[in-house]
C-alpha cells in the first residue's frame, strides 16, 4: 500500500531547521532578497527591479514578505505560535507570484519561499479548513472537478461548432487541455483559438470535453494538498489509459501545475503551452503569419508561465513574426514581470490587494504607448479587467489567430 503523501509543514520539515534530522538542508537566512530590500543572492547577475513582492508593495510592512512567512511557518512548526486570524491574513496575502524564488538564494536546495507559504496553507487546512472566501474554490473541486463549480453538463461548451474530436470518441497522441476557464469568458477565447491554430496545422488532435478535470492550480496554491493529489492522480489516469505522448495547454497557470506532476508518473509526455506549440510550428513551417496587423503592442507575461515555467521568448518571437507588429516592452518584464494579482486565491480573499496589483501593471503597461495589452492567461485577464483598463486586453493566441 502507498503511503500518504506529507502534507503541510511536515512535508518541508527540512528547511524548517527541525530537530532529530540526520540531515538539514537550508533554510531561510532572513536576508531580505526576496522582497527587494537586502543583500541581491550572489549567483545573480542581475538583480532586478526592487519592487518583488506585492504584498510587501500594497501594506508596507515588513510582516507581509516571504521571509516573514517562512519564519512565521517555522514557529508554528515547533509550536512557539499558534494559528491566528493575524498569521492567516499574512500567509494568505501571498499572490503566488513566484518571484521571491528567483532570487532566493537557498530556493535550489530543494524548497523556496512559495514552497513553504504554501505548505503553511496545508498546515492550516487541514487543521481549520480554508479561509471563508476560498471555501466555494474547494467544494466546487470536491463536487465539480473545478473550481467555478460549474457542473459536468457545462464543460466542454467551448468547443461547440469546432468540429474538434474528443477523447472515448476517437483516439490521437496529441490532446489539447484547455483549462477550467475554458468556458468563461476569461478563458474562451484561448482554447478556441489553439483549436483553431492546431486544425489550421493539420494536427490529430483531441480534446476531453465534458470529461475534462481541473489541473489541481487552486488546490495547489491554496493549501488542498488531498484534493491536489486526487485530481493529479485521475488526470495521469486519464492519459496513461488513453496513450496521450503530448499535451498542448490553452492556460498559462496549467501549464505550470502540469509541469509540476511527478516526472515519473508523466513518462515521456511532453507539456507545452499553445505558444511554445505555436513557435514550433513557425519554425516546422506548418503554420505561416502572413496578415499584416499594424498594431503597437506590449506582453504580459503571465507569472506562472514565465517564472514558473521559464516561457519568455516563444511569445516574443511570436509576435515579432506578425507583420505591422510593433513590440513594447514594460520597464519590468520577463523574469521581472509584475504579477497582475490574480493568483493564489487573493482576488477572492483580499480584493483590495488584487485591484491594486491589477491597476500598478496596467499604469505600466500604458507608458509603453501601445495599442493593447496582450497576454496569455485565464488568471491574468480575469484580474486585469478588475482595473477597468484603458488599454485593451487581448489573449494572445487569439490576437495569433489573426495573422494567419
Amino acid at each position: 500500500m502507498t503511503a500518504k503523501p506529507a502534507i503541510g509543514l511536515e512535508r518541508v520539515k527540512r528547511w524548517l531547521y527541525a530537530k532529530g534530522l540526520e540531515e538539514r538542508s537550508s533554510g531561510c537566512v532572513l536576508c531580505g532578497s526576496c522582497y527587494g530590500h537586502g543583500p541581491v543572492n550572489p549567483m545573480e547577475d542581475n538583480p532586478g527591479f526592487k519592487t518583488k513582492c506585492p504584498p510587501y508593495e500594497f501594506y508596507r510592512f515588513q510582516r507581509f514578505t516571504p521571509k516573514s512567512r517562512w519564519l512565521m511557518s517555522q514557529r508554528v512548526f515547533h509550536g512557539l505560535d499558534s494559528i491566528t486570524p493575524e498569521l492567516k491574513e499574512i500567509i494568505y496575502t501571498c499572490t503566488t507570484c513566484l518571484m521571491c524564488q528567483e532570487i532566493c538564494g537557498v530556493r535550489n536546495d530543494g524548497y523556496g519561499p512559495w514552497d513553504i507559504t504554501v505548505a503553511m496553507r496545508e498546515e492550516i487546512t487541514e487543521k481549520e479548513g480554508p479561509l471563508e472566501a476560498h471555501r466555494p474554490l474547494l467544494e466546487g473541486l470536491k463536487l465539480h472537478n473545478n473550481p467555478w463549480s460549474q457542473p459536468k453538463s457545462e464543460r466542454g461548451k467551448w468547443a461547440k461548432g469546432l468540429s474538434v474530436k474528443k477523447l472515448g470518441e476517437e483516439k490521437a497522441s496529441t490532446l489539447l487541455f484547455a483549462g477550467c476557464s475554458a468556458d468563461r469568458p476569461e478563458g474562451r477565447a484561448a482554447a478556441v483559438a489553439l483549436a483553431k491554430i492546431m486544425k489550421a496545422a493539420g494536427e490529430d488532435f483531441v480534446i476531453l470535453g465534458e470529461e475534462e478535470k481541473c489541473c489541481g492550480l487552486y488546490a495547489c496554491d491554496l493549501g488542498f494538498r488531498s484534493e491536489y493529489h486526487r485530481l493529479q492522480e485521475e488526470n495521469l489516469k486519464i492519459i496513461k489509459e488513453a496513450g496521450v505522448k503530448r499535451l498542448v495547454i490553452a492556460c498559462g497557470s496549467c501549464r505550470r501545475i502540469w509541469q509540476d506532476y511527478p516526472r515519473e508518473e508523466m513518462g515521456s509526455v511532453e507539456v507545452l503551452h499553445g505558444v511554445e506549440y505555436v513557435e514550433r510550428l513557425l519554425q516546422a513551417g506548418r503554420l505561416k503569419l502572413t496578415k499584416t496587423i499594424n498594431k503597437k503592442v506590449t506582453y504580459h507575461d503571465p507569472c506562472h508561465l514565465g517564472r514558473g515555467c521559464g516561457v519568455y521568448e516563444a511569445p516574443r518571437r511570436i509576435l515579432n513574426a506578425i507583420p505591422g507588429i510593433e513590440l513594447t516592452e514594460m520597464e519590468r518584464n520577463r523574469r521581472w514581470a509584475w504579477c497582475c494579482g490574480g493568483g493564489g486565491g487573493v482576488p477572492e480573499a483580499f480584493p483590495d490587494l488584487a485591484q491594486w496589483n491589477a491597476e500598478d501593471r496596467m499604469r505600466e503597461a500604458k507608458q509603453t504607448g501601445a495599442d493593447l495589452l496582450l497576454t496569455t492567461s485565464a488568471v491574468c485577464i480575469r484580474n486585469l479587467n478588475r482595473a477597468q483598463p484603458n488599454l485593451e486586453i487581448r489573449e494572445l493566441l487569439e490576437f495569433i489567430c489573426q495573422a494567419i
